[in-house]
């Protein structure tokens, strides 16, 4: 039994996702300490705030790196030789990229968030999301790419935990804690685990040395992971950009603290899914066929965590404001209709590594725009009239829209390679 049970353990795939799912686990755990601490010590309002700026920076993040990190990954696991430079590369293209999207979204602030927000606390804020949590994932996906999760789960660990060192310091060292206190240590946070990142896969897997002459082909291919990224996070966060634009800061803070609660309670079947993303490519290699082997092994996983996780967050709703405070009474009824967002985003995100691993990115990232804009014209529609309601409501039918969508790609494509067998 433990001759059998060692070599179940020597498996890279199983290995791999132990040390992706221990990584997501302490994440799940300092996640849920950071996120009581912060909705408590900021209040419904502030912690709108901060959540409607975060959202901002979520959708337009993947055109800070322009698949970067999928590319380096995609090009080193054919070939390790390639590192240096798409290393190198990458980071250039994320630092230039995250500066100007930075300046582009402070100076459009005012616009977008007619409420009265400090401008100092979105500017770094913006900095802490764009351009440190840019250098951070980089750095994480150069791990991956050489499969060492291992390392990129003790990065991801090292990221989470100072952003609760943070939050504790709050609590700490400000009696009456306000946004700007809360953005000077997120922003101190992230610059330090993108420092940190940089360096230490730099000193193990090699030092970046770009070549200027292949940078606009880098940033050809990455398009289409940008675009699909992109609409990915327009899906996860417009609802709550348009609730703090259209709707009312309170309403941001019951809708994101619900939100957020779906999003932790997702990490295990996410962990599970980011250590089969290099398998996709290996599989996908030879045609979509071979991963649809994949999908049928992962499959009852998903489906079975997205049952048990619907169950569990109906049990708990009732329970927010005792651990968030009275302010936030209204979650109950939110985390309830968002309570099969797990199963529906672990089957998309499923679907989707299918098509990306066979080579249709580019179909896959057409979905996800397609679907971006739905969610943008519901939520438009919608938030006036039903506040986090509506944002519910255009959140599950843009989500459900999308697995409809890439599925019927993953049969499409499926029956026209069968036919040229």
């Amino acid at each position: 039994m433990k001759i059998i049970f060692k070599r179940f353990l020597e498996k890279d795939f199983v290995r791999n996702t132990l040390w992706e799912l221990i990584a997501k686990l302490f994440t799940l755990t300092v996640q849920a300490i950071y996120f009581i601490l912060i909705t408590r010590l900021l209040g419904a309002e502030n912690y709108g705030s901060f959540i409607g700026i975060a959202s901002l920076a979520g959708i337009v993040f993947p055109f800070t790196s322009f698949g970067s990190g999928d590319l380096l990954i995609q090009a080193v696991v054919r070939d390790k030789k390639l590192f240096s430079l798409y290393w190198g590369n990458g980071l250039v293209i994320v630092i230039v990229g995250s500066f100007t999207l930075t300046i582009i979204l402070f100076l459009l602030s005012p616009i977008i968030f007619a409420q009265q927000i400090n401008i100092l606390a979105i500017l770094m804020i913006l900095q802490a999301d764009l351009i440190g949590l840019a250098i951070f994932v980089v750095s994480a996906k150069a791990f991956m790419s050489f499969n060492l999760l291992k390392k990129s789960s003790l990065l991801q660990i090292f990221g989470s935990a100072s952003k609760l060192i943070a939050a504790f310091i709050l609590a700490i060292a400000f009696p009456k804690p306000t946004l700007v206190h809360w953005a000077v240590l997120y922003l101190v946070s992230a610059t330090l685990t993108a420092i940190i990142g940089v360096i230490v896969v730099s000193q193990l897997l090699g030092k970046p040395r770009p070549f200027a002459a292949k940078i606009p082909a880098n940033l050809r291919e990455g398009f289409y992971f940008s675009i699909g990224e992109s609409a990915s996070n327009i899906n996860a966060n417009i609802d709550k950009t348009m609730l703090a634009s259209m709707a009312s800061l309170e309403a941001t803070g019951i809708y994101g603290a619900a939100y957020r609660f779906i999003e932790v309670g997702s990490v295990p079947i996410y962990a599970i899914l980011a250590a089969s993303y290099p398998k996709f490519f290996e599989y996908g290699a030879s045609g979509i066929q071979k991963s649809l082997i994949l999908v049928k092994r992962l499959l009852p996983i998903v489906v079975i965590y997205g049952i048990v996780a619907y169950c569990g967050f109906i049990f708990f709703a009732p329970y927010i404001p005792y651990v968030l405070g009275n302010e936030y009474v209204e979650a109950i009824s939110a985390l309830k209709w968002l309570a099969f967002v797990p199963l529906i985003g672990a089957l998309q995100l499923l679907f989707a590594d299918t098509l990306t691993g066979a080579g249709f990115q580019k179909s896959r990232s057409i979905i996800q725009v397609s679907t971006a804009a739905t969610n943008a014209l519901l939520n438009f529609w919608l938030i006036p009239k039903y506040s986090w309601l509506g944002a519910t409501w255009a959140t599950l039918a843009s989500e459900s829209f999308r697995v409809i969508c890439l599925l019927l790609v993953i049969l499409f494509v499926y029956e026209q390679q069968k036919k040229q067998v």
